[in-house]
């Protein structure tokens, strides 16, 4: 299926080459009559060591570690930049690579011919490059400078023209090396959501990011390399948690993401009686699992739980809020006018919005599980955290739809040039 990945046994070696004798120029080695006698193979140094890496079409995975991991490196595999030296790589379907944006660009000539060239050495026809060159300047947003030699660019509009080259090629699978920490506030935006809107169509994502937060939303799955070899892997909040531990020297942390079962009384920010327990908090828009959405289109919250003692009163309730702690909104199954029937033991309970009106910006959602009188079973304060994204920025928390209309007045709709009164 387009958009699969799997790296088994992987492992790339750089053979490092050594100084010996005296002959340290190509005129002395000539003039001694042997070339290769001035350098000498020395061990090699592992930039990744044996990775096993499977990523399912639509997955997102994310890289993580400290700087010389192996990050870039397994990036650069997949991509087809690098060859393993161990092992292999099998990738199905179109690849676009956010590594080094506009590292093809030939500065003496203009935008325009620049994305035509590129356009196509990312497996696009003239015609379908050309079709999608008036996309590409405007989420580019550098105007008449299209025609006008890249030498002549900014480093932002460089970077600008170059992503959106990229990601107009359609790729089934998108790979991105700390692309997103360069440009200004308003390109990493509309990066983030049209990266979003991909993954809604089903777009393979492999990012590598020191950002654990943006990683947290999103990716569903991180792994964690340290010398070129994986520490961790799992979910991205339990993974990225383990790094920071690392990070922070705390050797003697628990090295398993999947240890004992969750404690339902956790240090003020989880409480309850325990006869029912949550097991996962998780988003999906479109059947997708994400923790990215845009705004307006439709989100579910899924919420797993299972039993530990039956009980016969009990609802779901969901608060959604900023990380400053503002209160965004909130409901239960109680108050929406759900009764009570029958939990089983072990299940699943889904709150779907047709459309998350909300502005751009990080949400977190507490959760619990309660008796009507409010009784808590299990309540879990920041059980989750969501990204909504946007192509543009506005203020507050509500994004509904609307429509602007005047009498007396013309607007001009910005994109088509058509009036509106």
């Amino acid at each position: 299926m387009k958009g699969h990945v799997r790296l088994d046994g992987v492992s790339k070696v750089y053979r490092r080459l050594a100084r010996r004798g005296r002959l340290q120029s190509l005129k002395g080695a000539l003039l001694h009559g042997d070339l290769v006698r001035g350098l000498k193979a020395s061990e090699g140094f592992v930039a990744v060591d044996h990775v096993d890496l499977d990523v399912a079409p639509g997955e997102a995975v994310a890289l993580i570690g400290p700087n010389g991991s192996g990050k870039s490196t397994l990036l650069k595999l997949i991509s087809g930049i690098l060859k393993p030296t161990r092992g292999t790589v099998d990738v199905d379907g179109r690849v676009t690579a956010l590594i080094e944006l506009g590292a093809g660009f030939h500065p003496e000539i203009t935008g325009r011919e620049n994305v035509l060239i590129n356009g196509m050495l990312l497996g696009l026809t003239r015609p379908e490059v050309e079709a999608k060159l008036d996309e590409i300047v405007r989420f580019a947003d550098i105007g008449e400078f299209i025609d006008q030699p890249v030498k002549t660019y900014s480093s932002g509009m460089f970077v600008r023209l170059g992503f959106a080259v990229s990601v107009a090629a359609d790729p089934d699978i998108l790979l991105i090396d700390e692309v997103l920490a360069v440009g200004d506030a308003a390109f990493t935006r509309r990066s983030l959501d049209q990266i979003a809107r991909m993954r809604r169509e089903g777009v393979t994502l492999i990012i590598v990011s020191h950002d654990l937060d943006l990683v947290a939303h999103l990716a569903d799955r991180a792994v964690y390399l340290r010398h070129g070899r994986v520490i961790a892997k799992g979910l991205a909040d339990t993974t990225a948690a383990r790094y920071r531990s690392d990070v922070a020297g705390d050797e003697a942390a628990d090295r398993s993401a999947a240890a004992s079962s969750v404690r339902v009384v956790e240090e003020g920010t989880r409480w309850g009686t325990g006869d029912v327990e949550i097991l996962d908090v998780g988003f999906s828009s479109c059947g997708v699992p994400m923790r990215v959405v845009p705004s307006g289109t439709d989100c579910t919250v899924h919420i797993a739980y299972k039993v530990n003692h039956p009980v016969s009163d009990f609802g779901f309730g969901l608060a959604w809020h900023k990380p400053d702690g503002t209160v965004v909104g909130g409901h239960n199954t109680f108050l929406d006018g759900l009764v009570p029937g029958r939990l089983g033991e072990r299940g699943e309970v889904r709150c779907h919005y047709p459309a998350l009106d909300l502005a751009p910006g990080d949400y977190v959602l507490d959760v619990a599980i309660h008796a009507r009188e409010g009784l808590a079973y299990d309540y879990w304060c920041q059980a989750a955290r969501l990204r909504v994204t946007s192509a543009v920025e506005w203020p507050g928390v509500w994004a509904p739809e609307h429509r602007w209309e005047s009498d007396g007045s013309v607007f001009f709709e910005a994109d088509t040039g058509s009036s509106r009164g």
